[in-house]
């Protein structure tokens, strides 16, 4: 079985309520993140993030799995049937802040293959975050999705 992970963590100078609504409020994660038709993350249903805005753009099936308000997300993501499960954890911290991990596990295929889309996501989720941080902190939206080549 692989145990191989990608995780992404930080400090975000925020409260966990406030990273948690960034990720669940579809509005809110459009902003940093994902482009989303959906209403919102609710546990047990199924939707679609998409990679830019035109009607054509690449999907991403999201199936949510659990939400505990603020502190876990968890989702199983992925497309053409192979899905990844990702969990965000928050923690609130000292001083009005928190503590956010973001880790995806379940990849598949090759030693190599699993490798490079460990990586991937890890650095991906490094940009996500940094991203969170500029909307959250200081009220600047870069969207690093649409800049990912």
């Amino acid at each position: 079985m692989n145990t191989i992970s990608a995780k992404a963590e930080s400090i975000v100078r925020a409260p966990a309520i406030e990273v948690f609504n960034a990720f669940v409020d579809a509005e809110k994660m459009s902003k940093f993140w994902f482009t989303r038709r959906d209403e919102g993350l609710e546990e047990g249903k199924t939707m679609s993030w998409f990679v830019g805005e035109s009607e054509d753009a690449f999907a991403i099936e999201v199936r949510v799995k659990e939400i505990k308000k603020p502190e876990l997300i968890r989702i199983d993501w992925g497309f053409r049937g192979d899905f990844n499960q990702v969990l965000w954890q928050i923690k609130d911290i000292q001083n009005g802040h928190s503590i956010l991990t973001i880790e995806e596990s379940g990849f598949e295929g090759s030693d190599d293959q699993i490798i490079a889309s460990a990586l991937d996501s890890t650095g991906g989720f490094g940009q996500v975050t940094i991203a969170l941080k500029a909307y959250l902190e200081h009220d600047a939206i870069i969207n690093v999705v649409t800049d990912h080549p």
